[in-house]
C-alpha cells in the first residue's frame, strides 16, 4: 500500500511525561538525521510465487540528475561512480536502489511493488539476460495498474537473471519504501482484500459521518456535530493518504495531504470535551486540552512551507492528542461516566496500531506488520465505531434517566393528587379537574355537560366521640372504597376534607349514581356504622357561570337536603331517597 505517513502512532508512555519523550524522540529523530537501514548488494533468488522482500539484497545509493544506464553492460561502471549509503533520510531525498535477481521459479511473469511508505516518484528499469530492457514509471505521480497499489508488471522468463535498477525520490518517508517481488496472481489476490477492506473502512467513515450529521440536524445536540466534523476530516485526511483523489480525479499535490490530519485533534477535542462534559467532570484536563487547538493550528503551515517536517509535525500534534483524549475518558470512566467506556476501549483501538508503528516511523525498528498503512486506517474505522456506540450509549443513558425520571415525577403527582387515608383523589386533584371538566363542558354539546355532587357524611362526629377515631378513620375508608366503585364512564369521585367527598359525573349518569348512594348507605348500616347517613346536593354545568357558582350551588343543596332530612335520621331508620330541589 502507498503511504507515508501514520497518523495514529503515538508514544507507548502514559502519564505527564508521555507528551514530552514524544516531543524530544520526534525532535532527536530529526537532528540526527534518522535513516532505515538497508542490506548490503547480494544476488536475490525468486523462488516463489509468494512476496520476496528485495531490501535484504539490494544497495542503496545517493542519486543527482543522472541518467539510466542504457544497458546491462554498463550498470557496474554506473554503480561504481555512486556513492552508497546505508540509510533513507526519513526527512526525504533522491536514492538509487540495485539488486541483482536469479529466477529459480516457473513463473515468467511477476510484480515489481514499491510499498510501504508515499513515494513521490519511481523510475524503474528492469535488465534481462539477453539485453531486454523493461522500463515504467510508479509513484505517487504515475498512473497505476493496480487502484491504491505502486505495483507493475515485469517479464522475468525462469532460469535466468536480471538487474533491477530504480530510481526514486520523495519530501519525506515515513519509513524505508519496501521493495517487493511477487506473482502476479499472488499481488492480484492482495490487492483485492486490501482494497476491499481499505474502500470498507472508508465506506464506514463516511456513512457514520452523515448519519450523525443528519441527527445534529433533528437534536442539535453538538457532540454529533462534532463527532460528524471529525469523521469527515478522518476519512479525507486517510483518502489523501491512500491516493483516492489522485486515483479518482487525477488530484496529485502533497501539501494537500497532512492538512486534515492537522485538523483531527482539534475536531475529535472539540467533540471529546463537549461528549465527556470534560469540564464539569475534569476541569484541569479541559484546560490541557486546549492545546489541541491552538498547536495543530501553529503547526499547519508546515504543509506549505516546509512539507520535509509536516509528517513529523503532525505525528507530534495527534501524539498529543490521542493520549490526552484516553486520559481524560480513563478519569471520566473512573468518576462515574459509564458512557467513557467506549471511549477508552475506542482510543485504544487508535493507540495500539500507533504503538507498533511509530517506532518504525522513526526508523528505530523494521516495520513489525506489512502494509502498516492498511492496518492503521482499520484501526481507525474501529475507534468510530465505538465512538458511536459511546454516543448511543449515551443517549440509551440519558433516556434511562429520563424515564426514571418521568415515572418518579408521575409517583411524586400522583402522591400530591392522592388523599393519604382513603386512597382516592384529593382536594388538590379535585380543584384541576374541575376547573378542566366545567371549562370543557360549557363549551361542548348538551350531552357533554357535567353534574358535580357534593357529599357529607351525616354522624361523623358521633362516631368519633363514641367509639374513637379509628373508627371514623375506619367509616371514611369504608365510604370512599365504596363511592370509588362509581368511578366508571367518565365518572371521578374526590375526598375534598373531612368528611366531604365529591363525585363529578355526566348528566346521564345522575339516577344512577342516586341509586349507588343509597345502596352506600344502607351497606354502611350493615357494616356497624348504624345511624350514619350521606347527604348530598347536586349543581349542573348549564346552570352556572363558573366552578365557583356550581360549587356553591351544590353545596346549598346539600345543607338543604340535610335540614329536610335531620329529624329522621335521628333515630337511625329512615333511608335517603331524595335530593331536595330535584
Amino acid at each position: 500500500m502507498m503511504t507515508a505517513y501514520h497518523p495514529s502512532n503515538t508514544s507507548p508512555k502514559s502519564g505527564k511525561v508521555a507528551p514530552l519523550l514524544l516531543l524530544c524522540l520526534l525532535f532527536l529523530g530529526i537532528l540526527l538525521g534518522l535513516y532505515t537501514p538497508i542490506g548490503q548488494s547480494e544476488a536475490v533468488s525468486i523462488d516463489t510465487v509468494e512476496t520476496t522482500d528485495l531490501n535484504q539484497g539490494g544497495q542503496l545509493y545517493h542519486a543527482d540528475s543522472e541518467a539510466f544506464p542504457s544497458s546491462v553492460a554498463d550498470i557496474p561502471n554506473f554503480i561504481a561512480q555512486r556513492s552508497p549509503v546505508q540509510n533513507v533520510s526519513l526527512l526525504g531525498g533522491s536514492y538509487w536502489y540495485h539488486v541483482e535477481l536469479r529466477n529459480s521459479s516457473n513463473i515468467a511473469t511477476w510484480v515489481m511493488n514499491p510499498s510501504g511508505t508515499l513515494i513521490e516518484n519511481v523510475d524503474v528499469k528492469f535488465y534481462s539476460e539477453g539485453g531486454l530492457v523493461q522500463a515504467f514509471k510508479t509513484g505517487y505521480t504515475a498512473d497505476h495498474d493496480y487502484m491504491l497499489h505502486y505495483g507493475k508488471e515485469v517479464f522475468f522468463p525462469p532460469g535466468s537473471k536480471g538487474q533491477l535498477l530504480l530510481r526514486f525520490d520523495s519530501p519525506y518517508f515515513a519509513s524505508f519504501p519496501d521493495f517487493e517481488w511477487l506473482s502476479v496472481e499472488a499481488f492480484k489476490y492482495r490487492v483485492s482484500w486490501e482494497n476491499v477492506l481499505a474502500l470498507f473502512a472508508f465506506g464506514a467513515l463516511l456513512t457514520l459521518a452523515l448519519y450523525n450529521f443528519f441527527i445534529f440536524i433533528t437534536t442539535t445536540d453538538r457532540a454529533y456535530l462534532y463527532y460528524a466534523l471529525y469523521l469527515t476530516a478522518y476519512f479525507l485526511a486517510w483518502a489523501f493518504t491512500f491516493h483516492l483523489p489522485a486515483e479518482l480525479f487525477d488530484l496529485h499535490n502533497l501539501q494537500l495531504h497532512y492538512i486534515f490530519f492537522f485538523f483531527l485533534p482539534i475536531l475529535n477535542t472539540l467533540f471529546y470535551i463537549e461528549f465527556l462534559e470534560l469540564k464539569k467532570r475534569a476541569p484541569r484536563l479541559a484546560a490541557w486540552s486546549r492545546v489541541n487547538y491552538w498547536l495543530p493550528l501553529l503547526l499547519l503551515p508546515s504543509c506549505f512551507i516546509a512539507l520535509h517536517y509536516a509528517h513529523v509535525l503532525a505525528t507530534l500534534a495527534i501524539g498529543y492528542w490521542l493520549i490526552l483524549a484516553l486520559v481524560s475518558s480513563i478519569v471520566c470512566m473512573r468518576r462515574g461516566f459509564r458512557p467513557a467506556r467506549y471511549f477508552v476501549f475506542a482510543f485504544t483501538a487508535l493507540l495500539l496500531p500507533g504503538l507498533i508503528i511509530l517506532p518504525a516511523n522513526l526508523g528505530l525498528i523494521p516495520d513489525l506488520v506489512r502494509n502498516s498503512e492498511l492496518f492503521t486506517l482499520l484501526g481507525g474505522t474501529f475507534d468510530a465505531i465505538l465512538l458511536a456506540l459511546a454516543l448511543a450509549d449515551k443517549i440509551r443513558i440519558l433516556s434511562s434517566d429520563k424515564d426514571e425520571a418521568l415515572h418518579s415525577l408521575h409517583k411524586m403527582l400522583a402522591i400530591t393528587r392522592t388523599d393519604h387515608l382513603t386512597g382516592i383523589a384529593n382536594r388538590h386533584a379535585f380543584d384541576q379537574d374541575f376547573n378542566q371538566v366545567f371549562n370543557l363542558s360549557t363549551e361542548e354539546l348538551d350531552g357533554s355537560k357535567k353534574a358535580l355532587y357534593l357529599i357529607d357524611l351525616d354522624g361523623m362526629k358521633r362516631i368519633n366521640d363514641r367509639h374513637g377515631h379509628l373508627s371514623g378513620d375506619k367509616l371514611l375508608c369504608t365510604f370512599a372504597q365504596h363511592l370509588s366503585t362509581l368511578e366508571i364512564d367518565d365518572c371521578k369521585v374526590y375526598r375534598i376534607g373531612g368528611d366531604e367527598f365529591t363525585v363529578i359525573a355526566p348528566i346521564d349518569r345522575k339516577s344512577n349514581i342516586n341509586i349507588a348512594i343509597a345502596n352506600i348507605e344502607k351497606k354502611l348500616h350493615e357494616h356497624e356504622f348504624r345511624g350514619v347517613g350521606v347527604s348530598y346536593g347536586i349543581a349542573h354545568s348549564h346552570e352556572c357561570q363558573s366552578t365557583h357558582d356550581m360549587f356553591s350551588l351544590a353545596d346549598k343543596r346539600m345543607y338543604e337536603y340535610k335540614t329536610l332530612n335531620r329529624h329522621a335520621r335521628a333515630d337511625d331508620t329512615t333511608p335517603l331517597t331524595q335530593i331536595v330541589g330535584h
